[in-house]
């Protein structure tokens, strides 16, 4: 066993930070983007998904680029590639272009992903300490921080300002970040090279049929999660008619929420069982989300404030909800799959790609044939489905689930 030093952890946990507010920075701006590409919400939405096609390659091809390579030299590649695809997004006023650019940009998310927790999960396999779950609530503390910027900036800050000179900072403080940690990186030939990281067609099929029904009940448990990105700013400004500031509020209640409920999941184990945690926070976060933004778009009409506030409210307790899912939903794979942990990992985030592809893309054009307040029906209907996956869980409470 190591011991993990105090240096190392806290640039680990700026590593995750900075992801989350760098990656996260564009999301609360979704209304310049369409105003830059003279859009529709479907074809935005649509542009949007395209971005899922680099991911899947990255992802496909990452695990043996890091064995090769190593964590080290794949991060800064991969950090670099992700935020110069960021940079260039305000400046494009094409579609096409656009699409390429968003192409790129999930290549580089990917690989980010992938080489932040394949680094992780072997510093923590070594230290027998679970880092990774408080790791990914400062990614999501990252991204609420980007949000609560870009309440104050909007107004003042163009879009291509306020990315070109808050991507370049980020990425500043990643490199520093990264050679802050050379030392304890891993090696390439530290990396697994079969099993863990490489990734084959038939390994993939394999893990897919064995654990289908995990991975329906995850995929459909975070598609709010992928919803609120993508429609939480755009949502408020045209359906509850906020200024372009305040249209931000409910991106940032859902990122609270998460927050609240992520980093009190090893607290609500002491006392829930799995199966009442899932059943329950799913039933919770679907209807309160549901009731809430249909009340909202309702409401604002005559009363702009109130509407505002109920979707607020809305967005607020369906991150609280969703919250658990992810990492509930991970634990029961890594447990019950014979593949190794960043196999597993590897691999959900892979099936969740391909399927975010096709339901980003119908959510958008619901929102444009619809509104946008319809087409937010489907995520919240899929993390009620959700709560029927519940029987996956343990039945007993366990403070080690």
């Amino acid at each position: 066993m190591i011991v993990i030093s105090k240096h190392e952890a806290l640039h680990t946990r700026l590593i995750f930070f900075l992801f989350g507010v760098g990656v996260m920075m564009i999301a609360p701006r979704t209304p310049d983007i369409k105003a830059n590409l003279h859009v529709n919400n479907g074809t935005l939405g649509t542009l949007f998904s395209i971005g899922t096609i680099g991911a899947f390659i990255s992802l496909l091809y990452m695990g043996q680029i890091v064995h090769r390579f190593g964590t080290k030299r794949v991060l800064v590649v991969a950090a670099t590639w992700l935020y110069v695809a960021m940079i260039i997004q305000p400046h494009i006023h094409s579609t096409w272009l656009f699409a390429l650019d968003q192409i790129a940009a999930g290549a580089g998310w990917a690989g980010y992903h992938i080489t932040i927790n394949s680094q992780s999960l072997h510093r923590q396999s070594l230290s027998g300490i679970p880092i990774l779950p408080k790791l990914h609530g400062t990614w999501s503390a990252g991204a609420l921080i980007t949000a609560v910027i870009a309440v104050g900036i909007t107004s003042h800050v163009s879009l291509a300002w306020h990315v070109d000179v808050g991507v370049s900072i980020i990425w500043l403080l990643t490199m520093y970040s990264i050679y802050s940690l050379r030392d304890v990186m891993v090696p390439g030939s530290k990396v697994p090279s079969q099993s863990e990281s490489q990734a084959s067609i038939k390994s993939i099929l394999t893990f897919i049929k064995e654990e289908r029904v995990i991975l329906a009940g995850v995929t459909i448990g975070i598609l709010l999660e992928v919803a609120a990105n993508d429609w939480a700013s755009l949502y408020s400004k045209e359906d509850i008619k906020a200024s372009s500031s305040m249209s931000i509020l409910p991106y940032i209640a859902f990122m609270i929420g998460m927050i609240i409920g992520r980093l009190n999941l090893h607290i609500a184990y002491r006392y829930f069982s799995e199966r009442f945690l899932i059943r329950n926070s799913a039933l919770f976060g679907g209807t309160t989300f549901i009731l809430f933004i249909q009340l909202a778009s309702h409401i604002a009409p005559q009363h702009p404030t109130l509407g505002l506030a109920l979707a607020f409210a809305g967005f607020l307790l369906g991150g609280v909800g969703s919250a658990f899912i992810s990492p509930m939903f991970t634990t029961i794979a890594t447990r019950h799959s014979k593949f190794p942990a960043g196999f597993v990992v590897a691999q959900m985030a892979l099936f969740n790609t391909v399927i975010f592809f096709f339901t980003k893309i119908a959510v958008s054009w619901i929102a444009q044939a619809t509104s946008i307040t319809t087409a937010l029906m489907i995520p919240g209907i899929c993390l009620l489905l959700t709560a029927a996956f519940y029987r996956l869980g343990r039945e007993t409470v366990s403070a080690t689930s």
